[in-house]
C-alpha cells in the first residue's frame, strides 16, 4: 500500500483535462505570441483562456490582471522588488515561507524597507486584534492565507478589511490557500495574488501567476523577448507581455486552465473532506502521545512529532512503511523558533483530494508502531 500525503508541496492528483491539456500542446508546439502561424495563435489564445478563467474565478474580472511566472516564489518575488519604491514599512507574520520572509529580509538589509512581523500564538494562530493595531503603521502588507507548516488559517476578509481601511496596499500569498479559501479580489480589496500550480490549484510544477490590480506600479524581474515593442531595446511594463518575457510554458498554462477549472468546482466537497480526515487524525495522533502543533483540521495540513525523534528519521520510518510526508523545517524558519523544533524539524501530513480514511488509518496505525519504537 502507498498513501501520500506531501500534496501542500505538490499535489499528486491531476485531473485527465491536465494531461490532455499538456499533451495536446505538446503535439501541436509552438512559441504562443511570437509567431502569427495556427498553432502559434492558438497556444496564444490558451494561455488568454487560463487568464480569464482565473480571474472569473478569483472575483477580479475587469480588475485585476494575470502574469505568468514559473512559481509561486518568482510570483511573490515580482510583487515584493517589482513594487517596493523604498521608504515603505512592511507587515507580516511569523507564519511565513521563506519565499515572502527571503525578500523582505534582503529588502531590509538593503534599507529599502522597516519590517514588522507578527508573531503566532501558541495555538499558531494571530491575533487580530494585535495585526489591526499594526497596521495602522504599514504601508504594506503580505500575508499568507494557510501556514505550511502548521496548517493554520487566517480569516483573509477580515484582514483585508482591517488593512484596507487603514490604507496599505494588500498582497497575498495563496500557495496552500487557493481554492480552500474563498478569495474575491476585488469584494476585499486584494491589490496582488501570488499562486501556484502545482498544488491545490492541480496543475504541472513550473507553473505559477500573480494576479494584479489593474494600475498597480510594477517593475519587471525578467529582461528579455516579449513579442511586443520589438523596434525597442527598452523593456516595456504593459501587463501582461512586459512581464512575461521569453517563451512561455504554454502546455502547462494550458494543463493549468484544466486543473484550475476541476479545483474550484470541487473545492466545496474537498474542503469538507480534508475536515473531516484531519479530525480524526488529529484526534488519533493525540492519543498515540504525539506533540501536536496544528490546531486547525480545515486545510488539510497537520505538524507532528513523536518525542524527541528527529522529524527526518520518522519520515524515513513512514517511507519505509510506503507513506509519503515531509519532515524538517519546510522553509519556515520563524514557526520553528516559535514552536522550539529547529534542531528536530516536525513531520508534515497534507491531504489530498484523493485520500481517503483507510489512507488515514494506515497512516495511523504506522505511527502507533513507531511511537511504540521510540518513545
Amino acid at each position: 500500500m502507498y498513501v501520500y500525503l506531501d500534496n501542500a508541496a505538490t499535489s499528486r492528483f491531476k485531473p485527465q483535462g491536465v494531461y490532455d491539456a499538456l499533451i495536446y500542446d505538446l503535439k501541436h508546439s509552438a512559441n504562443s505570441g511570437r509567431s502569427g502561424h495556427a498553432d502559434a495563435v492558438n497556444a496564444g489564445l490558451k494561455m488568454e483562456e487560463c487568464r480569464a478563467y482565473l480571474l472569473g474565478a478569483l472575483g477580479g474580472e475587469g480588475t485585476h490582471s494575470v502574469i505568468f511566472t514559473k512559481s509561486c516564489t518568482e510570483a511573490l518575488n515580482l510583487a515584493l522588488f517589482g513594487f517596493i519604491k523604498g521608504g515603505e514599512h512592511v507587515l507580516t507574520t511569523a507564519n511565513e515561507h521563506n519565499a515572502v520572509l527571503r525578500p523582505l529580509y534582503e529588502l531590509k538589509s538593503r534599507r529599502m524597507i522597516s519590517l514588522e512581523v507578527l508573531e503566532q500564538e501558541d495555538d499558531g494562530s494571530i491575533d487580530i486584534s494585535k495585526l489591526k493595531e499594526a497596521a495602522k503603521h504599514a504601508d504594506i502588507a503580505i500575508f499568507g492565507g494557510v501556514c505550511n507548516v502548521t496548517g493554520a488559517t487566517l480569516d483573509i476578509a477580515e484582514v483585508a478589511k482591517i488593512v484596507k481601511e487603514e490604507g496599505c496596499t494588500l498582497i497575498i500569498d495563496g500557495a496552500q490557500t487557493v481554492p480552500l479559501i474563498d478569495i474575491r479580489l476585488e469584494d476585499m480589496g486584494i491589490d496582488m495574488l501570488a499562486c501556484a500550480g502545482h498544488k491545490g490549484l492541480h496543475g504541472l510544477q513550473g507553473t505559477g501567476f500573480l494576479v494584479v490590480k489593474n494600475g498597480t506600479p510594477l517593475r519587471p524581474l525578467v529582461y528579455g523577448g516579449t513579442g511586443t515593442y520589438s523596434d525597442s531595446v527598452i523593456q516595456p511594463v504593459d501587463i501582461p507581455e512586459g512581464f512575461e518575457a521569453g517563451t512561455q510554458f504554454s502546455g502547462g498554462i494550458a494543463a493549468l486552465t484544466e486543473g484550475a477549472r476541476w479545483s474550484f468546482e470541487h473545492a466545496p466537497a474537498t474542503r469538507k473532506l480534508f475536515r473531516q480526515l484531519a479530525e480524526k487524525a488529529l484526534y488519533d495522533l493525540k492519543n498515540i502521545g504525539c506533540t501536536l502543533y496544528s490546531a486547525n483540521s480545515d486545510s488539510g495540513v497537520i505538524a507532528f512529532n513523536i518525542g524527541d525523534a528527529d522529524s527526518g528519521y520518522v519520515a524515513s520510518l513512514l517511507d519505509s512503511e510506503g507513506i509519503a510526508v515531509r519532515s524538517g523545517l519546510h522553509c519556515a524558519p520563524l514557526v520553528h523558533r516559535k514552536f522550539g523544533t529547529l534542531a528536530q524539524g516536525m513531520v508534515r501530513v497534507s491531504l489530498g483530494v484523493e485520500t481517503t480514511p483507510r489512507d488515514m488509518l494506515y497512516f495511523a496505525n504506522a505511527v502507533s508502531r513507531i511511537a511504540a519504537k521510540v518513545l
